[in-house]
């Protein structure tokens, strides 16, 4: 019996390869990867996007506590300046640079913040379209 081995997505027979991407299925040759690649691809990318997610979140939760941004006060300062700042400037967008001034926080881990808070209003405003299609107006009527 083989140790540490899995089977290629193609043949089933004992590999060691797996996709570099994912990281989920094996695979004994390059060609056995390519010529699977149009089969494995959408799974593929949702693992790996699930995954960029999960780092994002946890980076994003990391920088947060580092710099106390999750206390009621200061997430209360966060929302202020995210409304007032794009309702404001020119572009209609927040400058990481001005947020890590305001902030404290490096102008990458600002990049990183603002961009896991426009996750959520994406979601956020998803959720809401879902709704609406479904029927559900968010009021409540006698």
């Amino acid at each position: 019996a083989t140790t540490n081995m899995d089977q290629c997505a193609v043949c089933q027979e004992p590999c060691t390869k797996k996709c570099g991407r994912c990281k989920s299925v094996f695979y004994c040759s390059g060609e056995h990867q390519k010529s699977h690649w149009k089969s494995h691809k959408r799974s593929c990318n949702d693992v790996f996007q699930a995954d960029q997610y999960t780092l994002h979140k946890q980076e994003f939760d990391r920088i947060a506590q580092k710099y106390g941004l999750k206390s009621d006060q200061k997430a209360g300062l966060v929302a202020e300046y995210l409304t007032s700042a794009s309702s404001t400037s020119a572009s209609g967008k927040v400058s990481a640079a001005d947020f890590a001034a305001k902030f404290g926080t490096t102008e990458a881990e600002a990049v990183v913040f603002l961009e896991w808070i426009k996750v959520g209003v994406q979601f956020k405003e998803q959720s809401i379209d879902t709704a609406k299609a479904a029927g559900f107006s968010g009021s409540s009527s006698p």
